[in-house]
């Protein structure tokens, strides 16, 4: 029997990946002067990898009457050197404007999945009958 993949566990394990990308990133920006650092960067983030089947993001049901999703195991993700690097004479290859895109793009990407949370609670609070907040 194929496992169904629930929508919850896909935007916490992109919210997940996400947080953990913002910390790599920040690292990256407080080493930007330290002699032959190398930025580093997390493997991109890929349905696969958050255990997505390709089955319908369907809630799991424990009972006729009532919804829980399981429990999302958060993994850790695997970090890298970054490929695209221009080494400076110190052999630092943190570009600042680079690192603070990456930043930004990041927390656009965290906001849309909180985004997409919210208005996946709130369609169930209407499916279910209770009165939004």
């Amino acid at each position: 029997m194929p496992t169904r993949t629930n929508l919850f566990d896909l935007i916490s394990a992109r919210s997940a990946w996400l947080g953990q990308r913002q910390a790599v990133l920040g690292q990256n920006v407080a080493h930007a002067d330290t002699p032959g650092y190398l930025p580093r960067d997390l493997e991109p983030f890929t349905l696969e990898g958050a255990g997505a089947t390709g089955a319908p993001l369907l809630p799991s049901r424990t009972a006729t009457g009532h919804l829980a999703p399981p429990p999302v195991a958060v993994a850790a993700y695997r970090d890298r050197v970054d490929e695209e690097v221009t080494v400076k004479p110190s052999g630092n290859g943190v570009d600042l404007p680079d690192q603070l895109r990456r930043m930004t793009t990041t927390e656009l990407d965290h906001q849309m999945a909180t985004g997409l949370y919210r208005r996946y609670v709130g369609m169930l609070r209407t499916a279910i009958g209770v009165p939004q907040a």
